[in-house]
């Protein structure tokens, strides 16, 4: 008897539909299919595409009815309030519009003036402020993102009672937030000014609010608007803040995303303690010296038992800034901020250039394993920077070395391009970048081709090292550098690494049939003309220097 088939039901053969879908789901969707369509919330503010969305909409007039919803409910999150010119009947709007809209509303960003790209403008944002915050209080209980404008001009402070009233009116904005909102509190807070005149006292004021009302903030993000020409090298925002009052931060605040350290003292203690309260979220950290801290100012502040604590590990004595990594499982983005240009005697006083080097990204290789390593990106093929970085010969013979020890063949040659950075007088004189070609010379010196693993691997490293200052090279240590561990260094590795030799080698001298860059190396150093032809002296005509230097040469070729 012949079996009867069974017609399964329409639903079970056919896929749902886009606009049958539930409105929660349908923004899933639309991030996924619709470029530049997000759902985020912070930090940034949010602006839909509107013109790829009204594309999908006039697909039919089912897909319209999804496409409104996410629009309609934008507006109703977002709210962002641009007092132009101040006048009452301006303000008194503005205050009716939060007020009737406050319950939805989750992104309230404030801007002060006639240019919308600025945050400020008008010497009455400090009253401004405070009445929006205030009527924010009353209003916006669900609200998760708060971004207040910055004050008119970065150099003036701020101080009294204007600002006080601000501040306070804030402060009770959050504590409502807090208790009254079904959120947790604010995940973005932004703000960019503070009592300048008691930095102590307000900076304490801001973190301990901070801590209690909003727990879960994800973004505080203040100090990045204050800072100099976009440089977070130099910030006005400065937390003149005890040990104690950051311990506290640390152990309630551990949502962070992002972080800036521009603000925070530059102290051993303070990395330590940051390093100590895990943040499982965090995946951008911005790493700087804030060229602005005063700290005669902070120690005057602090208190005792926090300037005993940082008595000779802050500024230039501090060491232990990798045990910031300590918390930062999950960073991604690593950002370290040096103005090199300006690494004056002023500049050295607040941190220790040598501070950034093996021993600071060996905490970050260890202790940040979502930060990819260069050496393991299989289709890199080139690194190159130009800016000075700070890099030793170790550190260099180690990333080749781990490149060829993986054996994964992308391209036949793999650049490594460097700038050396570093001082310029260095142990007895020698600058670093020279230093640091000695020390890559004699780590390939010490281990044949065979067990360095170039000889059997198909992937080749062309590395340039240069170097970005223009000073002098001193006769007094060129002669002893050049004789006694350059070239002896450079006979041996053509030694161990025979595969080099049809690059550059000589039996006679070195600097023969050598890349020309490696040449100019060897014939402005011994204080060669451009024939070659040796010279037992400089000219005179050395700029002022009375002979005793020669121009830097900035190139050096490792095939």
């Amino acid at each position: 008897m012949p079996s009867k088939r069974i017609k399964a039901p329409l639903s079970a053969m056919t896929p749902p539909t886009l606009p049958s879908l539930p409105l929660s789901v349908f923004p899933l969707v639309m991030e996924f299919a619709v470029y530049g369509y997000s759902q985020a919330l912070l930090p940034s503010t949010r602006s839909p595409p509107a013109e790829t969305l009204k594309d999908v909409a006039m697909v039919s007039k089912s897909w319209l009815h999804p496409v409104k919803h996410l629009m309609t409910q934008y507006s109703q999150e977002t709210m962002e309030i641009q007092v132009k010119i101040g006048v009452k009947e301006e303000v008194d709007k503005i205050q009716s519009d939060i007020s009737a809209r406050g319950a939805a509303v989750r992104d309230l960003r404030v801007c002060i003036g006639k240019e919308k790209e600025y945050s400020s403008g008008a010497r009455e944002f400090l009253l401004l402020t405070k009445q929006t915050e205030e009527v924010a209080r009353k209003s916006c209980f669900q609200l998760e993102s708060l971004v207040l404008p910055r004050k008119p001009k970065l150099k003036e402070l701020e101080k009294g009672e204007k600002i006080e009233t601000v501040l306070k009116e804030l402060y009770l904005a959050l504590e409502q937030m807090h208790l009254k909102g079904s959120r947790g509190g604010l995940r973005q807070l932004t703000v960019p000014t503070r009592n300048a005149a008691e930095r102590h006292r307000s900076s304490k004021e801001f973190l301990e609010n901070v801590a209690m009302y909003c727990p879960n903030v994800e973004h505080l993000d203040g100090s990045e608007y204050a800072f100099h020409s976009y440089e977070g090298v130099r910030c006005e925002d400065k937390w003149m803040i005890s040990l104690d009052t950051w311990e506290k931060f640390n152990k309630t605040c551990t949502s962070l995303r992002e972080f800036h350290w521009s603000p925070v003292p530059f102290a051993d203690p303070f990395f330590c303690d940051f390093g100590a309260n895990p943040k499982p979220q965090l995946e951008t950290l911005s790493i700087t010296a804030n060229l602005l801290w005063s700290w005669k100012e902070y120690l005057q502040s602090c208190g005792d038992a926090t300037a005993v604590a940082i008595k000779d590990c802050h500024g230039r004595r501090a060491k232990d800034v990798a045990t910031i990594f300590d918390a930062c499982p999950a960073l991604k983005n690593l950002t370290v901020e040096i103005d090199l240009q300006k690494y004056t005697d002023s500049a050295a006083r607040h941190f220790k250039i040598d501070i950034l080097g093996d021993e600071f990204w060996a905490g970050v290789a260890t202790n940040c394993p979502r930060l990819e390593s260069l050496a393991e990106l299989k289709n890199l093929y080139s690194v190159e920077s130009n800016a000075a970085v700070m890099c030793t010969g170790d550190g260099i013979f180690d990333y080749m070395h781990r490149v060829l020890e993986l054996n994964c063949y992308s391209k036949e040659w793999r650049m490594l391009d460097l700038r050396i950075g570093g001082p310029q007088n260095g142990i007895s004189g020698v600058p670093v970048f020279y230093s640091v070609l000695v020390a890559l010379l004699r780590r390939l010196a010490e281990v044949s081709e065979k067990d360095f693993g170039a000889a059997a691997n198909k992937q080749k490293f062309k590395v340039f090292l240069s170097n970005p200052y223009h000073s002098r090279v001193s006769k007094q240590w060129s002669s002893i550098y050049m004789h006694e561990e350059l070239r002896p260094l450079m006979y041996r590795v053509k030694e161990m690494h025979p595969s080099l030799e049809d690059e550059y080698y000589s039996e006679n001298d070195p600097s023969d049939h050598m890349p020309p860059a490696l040449m100019n190396l060897f014939n402005e150093i011994l204080g060669y003309n451009s024939q070659g032809e040796g010279s037992d002296s400089v000219s005179d005509e050395n700029d002022g220097d009375d002979g005793e230097g020669q121009d830097e040469v900035d190139d050096f070729w490792v095939f």
